[in-house]
């Protein structure tokens, strides 16, 4: 299923790039990489992501993926709409974002027990960020994107193990649905 979708976006990366070489065409293609500081309840923590898409007038579109930091090591790939206020060179934005989260826990955040049967296995599950924001225009459509937002991303972990008490095997679930603010700073080119 992870590679459908890889190949789906490298191929549709590889249209959205052929269609931007037209010369008089009505979109503008984008690319914005932004780093950002996410902030929830159990810690403060890191992401970087990187959105490319095209922009027609006031509205953009486009595909992106990023390296989620928060709690546990993730990787959103997601569809993002922006609607940018004004004609001014500089201006404020709306933006959403939604998608898949597909875990990469590091090895150390597993849980692993000396059983052939043990241990921790993660699941992906969605991503959402939706928030506000700023352009500041510098040379051509080159600019600083700043932004504010809200995220959303699931993950599930099963946890096998075999009782000492009954030699049975259990397995137990937590769920983990993280809710974060997220402030962003990235360059649009």
């Amino acid at each position: 299923m992870t590679k459908k979708i890889i190949v789906v976006c490298v191929f549709s990366f590889m249209f959205i790039c052929a269609v931007a070489q037209e010369k008089k065409s009505l979109y503008q293609f984008h690319s914005i990489n932004s780093l950002a500081l996410v902030n929830g309840n159990n810690s403060v923590s890191a992401a970087l992501q990187s959105v490319n898409g095209f922009q027609k007038k006031n509205w953009f579109a486009g595909i992106g993926a990023g390296i989620d930091y928060y709690l546990y090591r993730t990787v959103p790939v997601f569809a993002d709409v922006r609607y940018s206020f004004g004609k001014k060179k500089n201006k404020f934005f709306a933006y959403a974002d939604a998608g898949a989260n597909f875990e990469w826990v590091e090895n150390n955040d597993r849980v692993f027990i000396w059983d052939n049967n043990s241990g921790s296995k993660f699941h992906s599950g969605i991503y959402t960020d939706a928030g506000l924001g700023y352009f500041v225009k510098m040379k051509k459509n080159n600019g600083l994107v700043l932004s504010l937002g809200n995220s959303h991303k699931t993950l599930k972990e099963t946890i096998t193990y075999t009782d000492w008490r009954t030699g049975q095997l259990q397995t137990d679930f937590n769920s983990y649905k993280l809710n974060r603010i997220v402030i962003k700073i990235g360059w649009q080119f």
